[in-house]
């Protein structure tokens, strides 16, 4: 198997790996924050700054009120932490960011498209926003972190975090794993790069990948991306991978137990699972 494996899930920062015969090879292994929570977390940010709260559900209740109509009522939330609060939030943005959005054909300009037509969206507590611009600029962060700046929120934890400035595109983030790994494999890394995860349900971020990628490789490379048609493999690729190689009767002899974790270190993993 030659393949350079993009994993791009909700929570977790975005990984890159080139893998060759079965193997991982270490010296490619990247990630970036740029990932699907940050996006999330951008999409809060755009529906809040325009003077609409994001209400989790468990801040109020529906009842019917004059003429059968339903009435939405604040309750007194339960004991919970902000920190809830703010996952609760997230994962309301993230599902608009899943049905609306999707991937610009070529690089998108926010000023340039300001006019663009607006998409609605209907909020758990009944509240209808018009997601415009955003719709495409948010995605688009995949390939120019700079548009970050339009969200000021997200970008200054960014940068209270550090390393703001340094990051890059995924599309040179994925060219930089090919380029770690010996001449020999590229090619082939080349020809067969792997999107999985949730937001690799981005409709058109597959060819806008390959596009971006194919510019920035070698001239005689062939550049091709691929991911599952069937959504729910695409977003649970690593995981149903991961389920297929515990289910294999080797996949005992990869197991690294508490003791020997103890001993040896994290490192232990990567000699009996290499």
């Amino acid at each position: 198997m030659h393949a350079a494996s993009f994993m791009h899930a909700l929570h977790t920062p975005l990984a890159f790996s080139a893998v060759h015969d079965g193997f991982v090879l270490q010296k490619s292994v990247a990630s970036t924050p740029l990932a699907g929570q940050l996006l999330s977390q951008c999409m809060a940010a755009a529906v809040e700054s325009r003077g609409t709260p994001i209400r989790p559900r468990f801040e109020f209740t529906r009842r019917e009120g004059h003429g059968g109509k339903l009435e939405v009522v604040s309750v007194a939330p339960p004991a919970t932490t902000a920190s809830y609060r703010a996952w609760c939030v997230e994962a309301i943005a993230g599902d608009i960011k899943d049905t609306i959005c999707r991937v610009s054909d070529n690089a998108f300009d926010p000023q340039e498209n300001a006019n663009i037509p607006t998409v609605m969206y209907e909020l758990p507590d009944g509240q209808e926003i018009a997601i415009g611009t955003d719709r495409f600029a948010i995605p688009e962060i995949l390939f120019n972190p700079a548009l970050l700046e339009g969200y000021a929120p997200v970008a200054a934890r960014l940068k209270a975090a550090g390393g703001f400035e340094s990051l890059q595109g995924i599309h040179h983030l994925a060219n930089d794993c090919i380029s770690q790994c010996d001449v020999d494999v590229r090619k082939d890394l080349y020809g067969g790069l792997v999107l999985t995860g949730g937001t690799a349900g981005f409709a058109a971020l597959r060819d806008r990948l390959e596009k971006e990628v194919a510019e920035l490789a070698p001239q005689m490379a062939k550049v091709k991306v691929v991911c599952s048609a069937n959504a729910v493999e695409r977003r649970y690729g690593v995981w149903i991978g991961g389920s297929i190689l515990a289910s294999l009767g080797t996949f005992q002899q990869m197991w690294m137990s508490k003791a020997e974790y103890r001993e040896y270190g994290a490192g232990l993993i990567h000699k009996k699972a290499p």
